[in-house]
This record gives structure tokens, C-alpha cells and sequence, in this order.
């Protein structure tokens, strides 16, 4: 679509002005126009029908000698200018018969009794304008004179009355004064309108210019330097009207808009400063976060060895034969039980704390290999099965058959969904059911690669919808009472959700109070070989991206 002509303020009153000042003299001159050439038209035929009447009244003088009606007009006006003839009898009614105006005149006068004459305007064949007027000529207009010369008796009172045609007396006629005239007083409503006109526009350019324009681009001055930032300026408009009490508010808003733009550079300047410091912290922050979680990985492996040997030789102990059945040995039995159970709940600890270091760290790797759907959770059905069976909990298998082979780190993905039923079999009550499934999803997105579900899912008490994202944060327990009885550290969740994004997947949950819970990792089948090493999306990460 093109763009529209713009046109300015001042353009557009101009032109409005100029408009409207062209057709009220248009207006106003073709009605003196018009009156003019009403008026220039009427002298011929006031002419004319003087002309008629004198040689009518010459005509019915009784007692003078009669002069022949040509002669004693025709020295009013000069030879040219002036054609009359007197038609009666059978020569009008012959030539009515040849001529279409005397026809017109006959049918007109007889139609009409109360008719008397007839004006008409004609042209001849030079081109030059004359005028015709017929003047009907009736027996009451002759009362005392017969029409061909001779003494008559009045007409009687019928024949007054039926007052019938004898004659019809045509006057042409020329008025050159009349078309000079009418010519002059063109060319003084021409010239007059042309004057009026640019007198008329030059004081409407004047009023537009001074008194509205004016004002006008002043405000338009003031408020483009005020858009290009200098809020400075100020419109001083004296007029007295309305346009300085738009100046004034002007002003006004440009004051307010200083103000408000001084206190926003104060307080930026402040909020720079708190910006700056906020910088800093969160680089100590970031740098105290690494190494604390330097410190962990380095202190956690060293504490790992020593447990471990700690575990061996209480297992070595515990599985030495009795010396002999007596009180000490059934203690000494009983100890050692307690040791290797503290020792083993101590190691599950100090993994977690390693891998979680690791990962804030960035320091956890990915080692990518194919991976069986089905084989993967019937070994994990068989690692948890003792615990299952010690809670009274039944286990149950859901996998799609032909499932594809998956190509993601086994170790990490059967961390994560070992975490799911360890947690599954802890929160369920005795009786309930565990299940673990598998199903093939499309691709995210089109022409992308399917993914795999893998959930788990349990009949205990449920997790509130409020509580679904608080589980995953760093110690996090819900219910102190199982995390008591069953031991736990609050980070199983924590390391399963940043696991799932180094194995670019995701965690979903389904749950609620008193309907159990759903825990779903979903994975894609191929891995992309972006992930070694890769830093995932924590806290920790999220702050040093933020203060970079």
C-alpha cells in the first residue's frame, strides 16, 4: 500500500482557506451575475414594447392624418437597428403558414386571450444576438379605427367581449449598447471577484500564519528538541487565548518530565552501585561455591576409602565362626551388625555429597554406551526386590515390547530410576504395589529423536501439589518420621533431576495427597555428543552466569 501524501498544518488552512473564499465569491457573483444579465436582457424588450405602444397609440389618434406605422417609428432609432411590420388578415394567416415564429405567436395569442405579447431571443447567421416582439393586436385595441384605413362602427358589446385577433405587430430590434454593456459588467464582476478573492486569501494567509500557525510551530519546535532529549526548553506563547494555556501546560509536563527523568538518573546511579556490589558478591559466591565443592569431592574420597575399609573388616568379623555361643559373642554380633549398617548409611551419604559436588563442580562426565530398556529395569527390579519383599511391597514390570536400543550413560540412568524405587518402596505402606515402566514417546519436535519414558509409580500417601518442587531441593525431607526410621539425606531427588539434564532429559511428577505418586524420567533415545563434560543448569552455574 503506498504511503499517504502528507501535507502540513499551514498547507492544509491554506488551502481550506482558499476553497472556501473561491466558492463564496463564486456564489455570490453568479447571483449579480445572473441579475445583470436579467437586467441587460430587459431594456430591449422595455424597448420594444415602447416602440409597439407608440405606434399604436400614432395609429388610434382620431382626427390626425394617418402616417404609414414604418415612418413614424423608425425615427427613435437608427435604420439598422430596428425591422417592424403590421400583419392582419389573410396575410397572417399566410404566413403563419410559412413562418415557425408567427405560427407560435398565432397558436399562443388565440390559446391565450389574456396574452398581449411575446419576447424571444435569437441569433443570426453572423453569429450577432437581436430580439423579437410580438404584440398582439385585438379588436378592443382598435376601437375607432378600422385596420385597413377606412370608418367602421364600434363593435358591439359581443364582439368587445369575445375580443378576437385582428392583427400582430412584430418589432425586431439590435441592442449593441446592450451587449457592450453586458460585456463591461462581466469584466467588472471578473475583475471584482479576482480582487476580492486575493484580498480575501491574503488576509486568511495572514490570520492562518500570525494568529494560528504561528503558535503552532513554535509548540512543534519545542516539542521536537524535547523528544530528542533536552528537556531544557520551554514554549513562550503571549497570545492571550487558548494556545498560551497549552504553553503553560506544556511547560508543565516538561518541568514534571525533568524531575522524574533526575530522580530515575539518582536512582540508577544507586541501583548501579548496589549492581556493582551485588556483581561482586555473587562472584565470591560463586568462587566459595567451587571450592566448597572442590573441598567435598576431595574430602569425600578421601573419607570413602577408610569406610570402606571400616565396612570389610566388620563384614570379615561378622562372618568369622562363634567361639563359643555365650552372651559376649551374640553382642559381639550385634555390633558389628550396628557398625556395617552405620558404615553403609555413612558411604550412601558420602556418595551423595560426591556426586553432588561433582556435578556444581562441573566435573561429572558422561560416558555414553547402548543400553538395554527391558534388561535395565528387570535388574533394577532384582536389586530392589530384598527391600521390596521386607516391606511386604509387591513389584511390578510394565515394558513395551521392542523397545529400540538406547544410547545414554547406564550408570547415571540407572542411578536416577534406583533412586525412584528406593523412594517408591520407602514411602509405601505394606501391602502396596510398586510398578516400573517403560513406553516409547514420539519426537519433541519434528524430525527430532523419540524418546523413552521410564516411570515409577506407587499407591503411599501422595505429594501435595505445593510440595512437588520443593522435594527437589538440597535436603529436603517431607516426612521426618520415615526419614528417621529409613535414614536419607534429602539430595537423592537433588542429584536424579541435575543426572536427567546432563542425560538431556527431563523429571516430571504426577501426584497427590492420598493418590500416590508418579516419578517419570524421560530420555532420548540418542544422545547428543554435547554432554562430555558438561556443566548443567545449578544454582550454583545460574549465579555465575548471572554475575558474568
Amino acid at each position: 500500500m503506498a504511503d499517504r501524501v502528507r501535507i502540513s498544518l499551514a498547507n492544509k488552512c491554506l488551502l481550506l482557506f482558499g476553497a472556501a473564499v473561491v466558492l463564496i465569491l463564486s456564489a455570490a457573483l453568479a447571483v449579480v451575475w445572473q441579475r445583470m444579465q436579467k437586467q441587460v436582457d430587459q431594456v430591449p424588450r422595455q424597448r420594444a414594447a415602447s416602440l409597439a405602444q407608440a405606434w399604436l397609440s400614432g395609429q388610434m389618434q382620431p382626427g390626425q392624418a394617418q402616417t404609414p406605422p414604418e415612418q413614424a417609428v423608425r425615427g427613435l432609432l437608427p435604420q439598422q437597428e430596428l425591422t417592424l411590420a403590421w400583419i392582419e388578415g389573410d396575410a397572417l394567416q399566410s404566413l403563419a403558414s410559412q413562418e415557425e415564429l408567427l405560427a407560435q405567436a398565432l397558436e399562443r395569442f388565440e390559446a391565450r386571450p389574456d396574452s398581449q405579447d411575446w419576447f424571444i431571443q435569437a441569433v443570426d447567421e453572423q453569429g450577432e444576438r437581436y430580439y423579437r416582439y410580438l404584440r398582439a393586436v385585438r379588436r378592443s385595441d382598435l376601437p375607432s379605427i378600422h385596420p385597413n384605413g377606412d370608418g367602421a362602427d364600434a363593435p358591439d358589446q359581443a364582439q368587445v367581449l369575445d375580443n378576437p385577433l385582428r392583427a400582430i405587430l412584430l418589432v425586431q430590434l439590435r441592442n449593441p449598447e446592450g451587449v457592450a454593456q453586458q460585456i463591461v459588467n462581466r469584466i467588472y464582476i471578473v475583475t471584482a471577484g479576482i480582487f476580492a478573492g486575493l484580498l480575501a486569501i491574503a488576509v486568511f494567509w495572514f490570520i492562518a500564519t500570525r494568529l494560528i500557525l504561528s503558535p503552532v510551530r513554535l509548540l512543534r519546535e519545542v516539542a521536537a528538541k524535547a523528544s530528542e532529549g533536552d528537556l531544557s526548553v520551554r514554549s513562550d506563547i503571549n497570545t492571550g487565548d487558548e494556545f498560551e494555556e497549552l504553553s503553560k501546560v506544556f511547560n508543565t509536563m516538561l518541568e514534571n518530565l525533568k524531575e522524574k527523568q533526575d530522580q530515575l538518573r539518582s536512582i540508577n546511579k544507586s541501583l548501579d552501585l548496589k549492581l556493582g556490589e551485588l556483581a561482586a558478591s555473587n562472584v565470591a559466591l560463586y568462587e566459595a561455591n567451587k571450592v566448597k565443592g572442590e573441598f567435598l569431592a576431595n574430602v569425600s574420597h578421601e573419607l570413602r576409602t577408610p569406610l570402606n575399609s571400616i565396612i570389610g573388616f566388620a563384614e570379615i568379623l561378622q562372618e568369622m565362626p562363634p567361639q563359643q555361643a555365650d552372651t559376649v559373642d551374640e553382642k559381639r554380633r550385634r555390633y558389628l551388625a550396628n557398625i556395617i549398617q552405620s558404615s553403609r548409611r555413612l558411604l550412601d551419604l558420602i556418595n551423595d555429597l560426591l556426586d553432588l559436588a561433582k556435578i556444581e563442580a562441573g566435573r561429572m562426565d558422561v560416558h555414553l554406551g547402548a543400553i538395554s530398556v527391558s534388561d535395565t529395569c528387570e535388574g533394577l527390579i532384582n536389586l530392589i526386590r530384598p527391600l521390596a519383599q521386607k516391606r511386604q511391597i509387591t513389584l511390578r514390570l510394565k515394558v513395551e515390547p521392542s523397545l529400540p536400543i538406547v544410547h545414554s550413560d547406564a550408570g547415571k540412568l540407572q542411578q536416577i530410576l534406583f533412586n525412584f524405587l528406593s523412594n517408591a518402596v520407602k514411602f509405601t505402606p505394606a501391602g502396596g504395589v510398586v510398578t516400573l515402566g517403560a513406553t516409547l514417546m514420539p519426537p519433541e519436535k519434528p524430525n527430532g529423536t523419540p524418546r523413552v519414558r521410564l516411570s515409577v509409580s506407587d499407591t503411599g500417601p501422595g505429594i501435595a501439589a505445593e510440595d512437588h518442587e520443593r522435594i527437589f531441593e538440597k535436603f529436603t525431607q517431607l516426612d521426618p518420621s520415615v526419614t528417621k526410621e529409613h535414614g536419607g539425606t534429602g539430595l537423592g531427588l537433588t542429584i536424579s533431576r541435575e543426572l536427567a539434564q546432563l542425560l538431556q532429559g527431563s523429571i516430571e511428577l504426577d501426584s497427590d495427597v492420598g493418590k500416590g505418586a508418579t516419578f517419570s524420567l524421560i530420555i532420548p533415545v540418542t544422545l547428543e555428543q554435547r554432554v562430555a563434560p558438561l556443566m548443567p543448569e545449578t544454582s550454583s552455574a545460574r549465579q555465575a552466569a548471572a554475575s558474568g
